[in-house]
């Protein structure tokens, strides 16, 4: 009987566990894949009311949704001070406004992305927007246009679009004033903003990286400050990319030597360089000599005996900064016998009318004598030597060689030819070595230009050349490699093509590229033709000198 009962009670639980496994709830499977997104059924009030300052929105969607990345896809246009709380009940979603933060007669649109996705298979719901106006009238107009980047000419896909009712002052845009409509480019690029007053705007596009709506140095911005009306043609706006904001100037390490060489490290900006100045305090009055090589510049001064080193300072000065370091002094001078270059010729190049070899310290050429050049191991004249004058002092050596294609150069510094500025004199050759292409070596390219957009540069690499009509520009002696081509319209005709520089109100300017690049090869002319037109059309012809 015992058995019996256990057996029954095995039997009695596996019964209940195969009905509890009925009861669950789960996807059905098979079929296809549900790629339809959600689509509203009811707005709660109705899309487009009027005279409305609603402190609910419910949204009924034929499917169950969920809501997702509410903080980067909501866009409430113009903006309030805060993003509405949600909640999900199966298909409808219910969102929680406050009237006080909608201001007297404007027209709120909400524009929800793809915030709002089907349960199962995560389909968006696709441009979902409700508006409303706290007024009699609803503003009905549109704007639409497409942001491009200006160096690579395609859609630019996430930007958020700010358009600002005039009158406006751009310095109150560039503190922080809420813009006055909002929108985003899609995946092309393109942003369509409607309910807009028949006003006029401006505006701009902007990768509003802190979501602040404000533009920040180092955000991508694309702007144009000319004021447009909705209805007009489609806006047509080129972005870039613009600078971080820099760390304000200062001077880091800051080494000497007993020879009067001064290193330092001073990171600074191209413009920052370009009007710096340096000044030993507390050294003779005599004006020093400075070079800049990257991040670090190099300081010679006169040093003397009875110098006080803790009451010597650097100055490094620019158009707006200033920074002052105190000189460590380093009692041991590193390097006065090294007369290994650290750059020079060398292996095979192209041929030049001046070398340079660079050392790691100020010299001096002592007696040009000493100097020998030989091609092909025939000795041949040396144009000129320059290294140190009695103004100043540099680590580099110039030595001017009219060079010719195909010929190995071989030039020796015999001892006593150079000294460096501690007094330090070469006392072993230095020799050095190196080679230039034979002349079948370059290849030429031909770039025949038709349906110019207008003025500018075509660009080869880093090669300039201006062009005004349509043309056929020859590039002569060229390295056998593959070479990009582009070309800078210079749409305003200042003769500057520029980048987008938001607080000076200045658009970017349009950079175009062929949709192929030729490939310059050794003793061989490249024939290229560059079209112009909506496509660009590209064709190369080859043809052997």
């Amino acid at each position: 009987m015992e058995v019996k009962r256990i057996r029954c009670q095995m039997l009695l639980c596996w019964a209940v566990v195969g009905l509890w496994s009925c009861a669950q709830i789960s996807a059905p499977t098979g079929g296809p894949k549900d790629e339809t997104p959600p689509q509203v059924l009811l707005f709660e009030p109705a899309n487009g009311q009027v005279n409305s300052r609603p402190d609910q929105l419910s949204m009924e969607f034929d499917e169950y949704v969920v809501v997702r990345n509410v903080q980067k896809q909501l866009i409430i246009s113009p903006p309030i001070a805060s993003t509405p709380a949600w909640r999900v009940r199966g298909k409808v979603v219910e969102w929680t406004l406050d009237p006080s933060e909608f201001e007297e007669d404007r027209t709120y649109i909400f524009s929800f992305g793809t915030s709002i996705v089907d349960l199962h298979e995560s389909n968006p719901a696709t441009d979902l927007k409700w508006a409303f106006s706290t007024g009699s009238i609803l503003d009905t107009l549109k704007v639409q246009g497409r942001v491009t980047d200006q160096m690579t000419g395609q859609g630019k896909k996430g930007l958020r679009i700010l358009l600002f009712q005039e009158p406006v002052e751009w310095d109150s845009i560039w503190a922080g004033q809420r813009p006055d409509a909002v929108g985003e480019s899609n995946s092309e690029g393109t942003f369509a903003i409607p309910y807009l007053a028949d006003r006029s705007f401006v505006g701009f596009a902007l990768e509003d990286v802190n979501s602040n709506y404000v533009w920040d140095p180092g955000e991508y911005i694309a702007l144009d400050s000319t004021p447009f009306r909705p209805g007009m043609l489609e806006l047509a706006w080129l972005g870039a990319e613009t600078e971080k904001a820099g760390l304000r100037p200062t001077i880091g390490s800051c080494r000497a030597d007993t020879t009067g060489m001064i290193r330092t490290l001073a990171s600074a900006s191209k413009a920052e360089t370009e009007a710096e100045d340096w000044e030993v305090i507390g050294s003779d009055k005599e004006r020093i000599h400075w070079e800049r090589e990257g991040d670090s510049v190099f300081i010679w001064m006169n040093v003397k005996p009875e110098m006080d080193w803790q009451e010597t300072r650097l100055v490094w000065s620019g158009l707006d900064f200033s920074d002052t370091a105190r000189i460590r002094l380093n009692n041991r001078v590193a390097g006065l016998e090294n007369w290994n270059a650290t750059i020079q010729p060398r292996g095979a190049g192209r041929s030049r009318a001046e070398r340079v070899w660079r050392f790691q310290r100020g010299l001096h050429v002592v007696d040009s004598t000493k100097f020998r050049l030989l091609a092909d191991s025939v000795e041949c004249p040396i144009e000129f030597i320059r290294a140190s004058s009695a103004a100043k002092t540099t680590r580099e050596l110039h030595v001017g060689i009219l060079e010719e294609d195909g010929v190995d150069y071989h030039l020796e510094v015999f001892p006593g030819g150079l000294r460096n500025r501690a007094g330090g004199e070469l006392r072993d050759t230095l020799v050095y070595e190196w080679k230039t292409h034979p002349a079948e070596y370059y290849g030429e390219l031909v770039v025949k230009l038709t349906d110019l957009p207008g003025v500018g540069w075509l660009r080869l690499d880093d090669e300039r050349v201006w062009v005004s009509s349509d043309s056929a520009v020859r590039f002569e002696r060229l390295e056998p490699k593959n070479v990009t081509l582009g070309f800078e319209w210079d749409m305003n005709g200042d003769s500057i093509w520029q980048s987008v520089e938001p607080e000076a109100l200045q658009s970017a300017e349009p950079y175009f590229f062929p949709k192929s690049q030729p490939k310059v090869r050794s003793n061989w002319i490249i024939e290229w033709d560059w079209e112009f037109q909506s496509e660009m059309k590209v064709e190369g012809e080859e043809s052997e000198k």
